[in-house]
């Protein structure tokens, strides 16, 4: 499976909820996941799966029908970039989606999301 291919197969499997699968086919076990900021919940750099795991598991807590859908993808080489429609309760916004592959999975994540958006619409 190609990068991008990679990516495309990540989000559907974030989408049907199936984070068993994205976690085992998807992700490297050495994954860095950067979400900027200092004030939301997920911010920082996460390394390793299961970091990443704990971190993504904020999402229902936070967010109620929380969904990211992406609207297209380009690729080079390893490297992929992804424009989303993220929704949730209260939000409906734009995210930006950077990976890395390395050896079939995906290896870095890096997040451009819209903080404020997110952060507003979060369960209070």
């Amino acid at each position: 499976m190609d990068p991008k291919e990679l990516v495309k197969r990540g989000y559907e499997l974030f989408g049907k909820g199936d984070m068993e699968t994205f976690f085992t086919e998807v992700v490297h076990d050495e994954i860095t996941w950067i979400f900027p900021g200092d004030k939301h919940p997920m911010s920082g750099t996460h390394k390793g799966k299961e970091a990443m795991m704990k971190t993504m598991s904020l999402i229902p807590q936070h967010w109620n029908n929380f969904s990211v859908t992406p609207e297209f993808m380009i690729a080079e080489g390893n490297k992929v970039f992804a424009k989303c429609k993220a929704t949730a309760e209260g939000m409906d916004t734009i995210f930006g989606h950077y990976f890395e592959v390395t050896d079939g999975k995906m290896s870095m994540f890096m997040a451009f999301d819209d903080t404020l958006s997110s952060f507003n619409s979060m369960k209070k």
